[in-house]
């Protein structure tokens, strides 16, 4: 079994947390063979392949077919090397996790729209006006810019913060999601794990001050689901297994859904302390069985 992990430089992640250096360290446990790679390292040549690293260290040209399953982890932002990237993996027959595909079509706050029965009150536009008018009808909310992650750009306002609007906006000109403000962000922000259409666990991210909710600035405590939260799941699973999409991370503050995070998706080391559990083991296992 040969694996291809495409993720950030790994001199620059934090070694006792990060998710993907948690599944790669217990992929090679089990006896796979698990190069390494970002990705400015794929290119194409007759045929889709990839400067690799081994775990050894050494460098090697190898085609992505050599490779049994593909793991996509580049972190966000989506930009325009991310998307060529995904172009370039959608060229190969090894399963990629999660789906070129469905990385390309589907943006990680837009993601949950066909779900908005289950979402707060949001409203995706460009309008200054239009924003302004959604927030006076409810009270003020929270601007997200479309490519934001880990909370970065999230920021409360009221109807009456135009320049904050007009920034976020580009003067009315990039569309931005707005969301009802929902003061059970302080209780905290639950980061929900998938794996296909398959719950396998949960934290709860209590900001340590202020609304952002992440692991980087908040408490990991442990959590359940709600009768609420499992309906969700039973509708967004099969949803998200039909994509392709057999990673990911839904985000819910009480009770309602407001992300889907799919491009690199995290919280499995803490959710894993916190519940006596390796969830690497259950990941790596689960992609095991989606190559056989």
């Amino acid at each position: 079994m040969k694996w291809l992990v495409v993720l950030d430089p790994i001199e620059g992640l934090i070694s006792r947390t990060d998710t993907s250096l948690a599944v790669i360290s217990k992929a090679r446990e089990k006896g796979i063979s698990v190069d390494t790679a970002a990705i400015e390292n794929l290119f194409f040549e007759t045929f889709a392949a990839v400067i690799a690293t081994n775990e050894e260290g050494k460098r090697n040209i190898v085609p992505l077919d050599d490779y049994d399953l593909i793991f996509m982890r580049k972190e966000p932002p989506y930009d325009l090397a991310f998307h060529y990237a995904t172009q370039l993996l959608s060229l190969t027959k090894a399963c990629v996790v999660n789906s070129p595909s469905s990385l390309r079509d589907f943006n990680e706050k837009l993601i949950a729209l066909p779900f908005v029965d289950y979402m707060p009150p949001t409203l995706v536009s460009s309008d200054v006006a239009v924003i302004e008018d959604f927030l006076k009808r409810q009270g003020g909310g929270v601007i997200k810019s479309l490519d934001s992650f880990q909370g970065k750009s999230v920021q409360k306002i009221e109807a009456s913060d135009r320049s904050i609007i007009a920034e976020l906006t580009g003067e009315g000109h990039r569309p931005v999601m707005v969301q009802k403000f929902l003061d059970a962000v302080y209780d905290g922000d639950k980061r929900v794990i998938m794996l296909g259409d398959r719950f396998i666990g949960a934290s709860l991210r209590r900001p340590k001050q202020g609304y952002h909710a992440n692991f980087a600035n908040s408490e990991a405590l442990r959590t359940e689901l709600s009768e609420r939260e499992k309906e969700i799941l039973a509708r967004v699973g099969p949803w998200m297994v039909e994509h392709g999409i057999h990673f990911s991370g839904l985000d819910f503050i009480g009770g309602y859904l407001t992300e889907i995070n799919i491009t690199c998706p995290t919280g499995i080391v803490q959710i894993s302390e916190l519940e006596g559990r390796l969830l690497s083991e259950e990941i790596v296992d689960y992609f095991n069985r989606l190559v056989h």
